[in-house]
């Protein structure tokens, strides 16, 4: 029979298998490492033979593990977003982990979890923007059930994937060491991918993408993970594992520039004075760590710049006139505003304005075709303020904003009562979430991203993260009288003195 352990954060998972005569095996030494070595010799055979079947033994171990360490979900949830272009035809990472994040909803229920927030600014927000982007089927002018790019049906069923990955986040991370895990996680794939998209543009293959699919997406992700890694670097007491954060930092500051994307660059720009501006003592601990920070994401940006250079001064004398990424996208903001003007507090739709671009370019005075082609497909804004204003009109909009701001707010607060508390490392990481707020904002300006998976697991990690503190909060509490219970001395027995 299998012996479970409950951990800090109420999360069960698999520790001991006993043996007859009362011995134990420790599977967290052996028991996993041969685990992994099975799935992989039976993974490699099986896809040889029937790929279908290597699909099911990845599946059927993942769904044990969920039985066991519900706490790793959001975990898997921060691999989907840096993986989105991973696939198997057309299913893509996050498709195939959003039913297992249903179904761990359903056994963290089971288990009493429960989705409780401790604010409801911002859960209000996101309820009031999902259903009316929903509510927008009633009116919308591509009302295509196919669910295909740039059919309401389509962006609609993408909104309920983000829902079902937020959800996770605020259910699963309860505790400090689910924010270290998930700090630890996301520097780890922010520097792999940063490695990999290096090797990309080194190897001549143009805009490096990482393995989300996009370059521009790709380093707008970037930019969100650096405040993170900033933390981890931080709260690394080991001088050698600093030094490598430090340097996995770096890596992934570095592969923005290999992007070549504009705005991504601004983005970090953007974030790194905001990251200079933070007060040593509340954030980086020390002024020497804030100053080893600062020096070491400028050498690596600078090196990367230095080598992608006369490939970026090509794509941004292009900006705004005289090439096709720069134009189309004013071209598009153009036409999104004659969009808005058809119905301007509701919106054509949610997800409509891709298979409307074209007709709506056509029609727009002052679009330049120069030197921009109408694509087959239509293509998205490229920027999500005016997509939501196109899409979604006046309402829809202030919606979008409102939760955004509602973020901020959330985070500020956290960190403030945090600090208040006794508990600086939560409140570091609400600051560290607002920063990497304030780069997808600026992001935002030049992508359409209010179906980015980023923005909905930061909403769930700011929903969260007020439970956290309280958790803690009460677990310090419990210490705290734990160590000032009087001890129990037991009776002192005089010997009887001899007669």
């Amino acid at each position: 029979m299998f012996k479970a352990y409950h951990a800090r954060s109420g999360a069960a998972g698999l520790s001991a298998l006993w043996l007859p005569g009362g011995r134990t095996l420790n599977l967290s030494r052996i028991g996993w490492v041969a685990v992994a070595v099975a799935m992989g010799i039976a993974v490699g055979v099986a896809t040889a033979a029937q790929p279908l079947v290597a699909g099911l033994i990845i599946v059927a171990p993942l769904l044990f593990v969920l039985l066991l360490r519900l706490d790793w979900i959001p975990a898997l949830l921060m691999i989907t977003v840096f993986g989105e272009a991973i696939n198997s035809g057309s299913v893509t990472l996050s498709r195939a982990v959003g039913p297992l994040a249903v179904l761990a909803m359903i056994l963290g229920i089971s288990s009493h979890r429960r989705i409780r927030p401790n604010r409801l600014g911002l859960p209000l927000a996101v309820i009031a923007y999902s259903t009316w982007a929903v509510a927008s089927v009633a009116w919308t002018v591509n009302p295509d059930n196919s669910l295909s790019i740039g059919g309401t049906g389509y962006s609609i069923a993408q909104l309920g994937l983000l829902i079902a990955l937020m959800l996770p986040m605020i259910m699963f991370v309860r505790s400090r060491e689910d924010l270290v895990r998930l700090m630890r996680i996301t520097w780890l794939l922010a520097t792999v991918t940063g490695l990999i998209s290096i090797a990309q543009f080194l190897g001549g293959g143009g805009r490096s993408v990482g393995v989300s699919g996009d370059a521009n997406f790709f380093a707008a992700l970037q930019v969100i993970a650096l405040p993170l890694g900033a933390l981890l670097v931080i709260e690394t007491r080991s001088p050698r594992l600093r030094l490598l954060v430090l340097v996995g930092v770096a890596i992934g500051v570095g592969s923005i520039m290999t992007t070549l994307s504009r705005g991504g660059i601004l983005a970090l720009a953007t974030v790194f004075v905001m990251l200079s501006f933070q007060p040593a003592r509340g954030f980086f601990r020390t002024r020497a760590r804030k100053r080893a920070f600062l020096l070491v994401i400028a050498v690596g940006a600078g090196i990367l710049l230095a080598v992608s250079y006369s490939a970026l001064s090509a794509r941004t004398s292009s900006l705004f006139s005289g090439g096709d990424t720069g134009s189309g996208r004013t071209n598009l903001w153009l036409a999104a505003v004659t969009g808005w003007h058809t119905h301007e507090v509701r919106g054509i739709g949610f997800g409509a304005f891709i298979g409307q671009s074209n007709q709506l370019l056509l029609q727009t005075p002052g679009v330049n075709f120069s030197a921009y082609d109408l694509r087959s497909t239509g293509q998205y804004v490229h920027n999500a303020y005016l997509e939501s204003l196109v899409e979604l009109g006046i309402v829809g909009a202030g919606l979008f904003i409102t939760m955004l701001v509602a973020m901020a707010v959330s985070l500020r607060t956290t960190a403030r009562d945090a600090i208040a508390g006794g508990q600086p490392f939560i409140s570091a990481f609400a600051r560290a979430l607002s920063l990497s707020l304030a780069g997808f904002a600026f992001t935002s300006i030049f992508l359409s991203t209010e179906t980015d998976r980023t923005l909905w697991v930061m909403i769930g990690l700011t929903i969260a993260l007020p439970r956290v503190l309280l958790e803690e909060q009460r677990q310090h509490a419990r210490d705290q009288a734990e160590l000032r219970q009087p001890t129990e001395w037991a009776p002192n027995v005089v010997a009887p003195s001899p007669s």
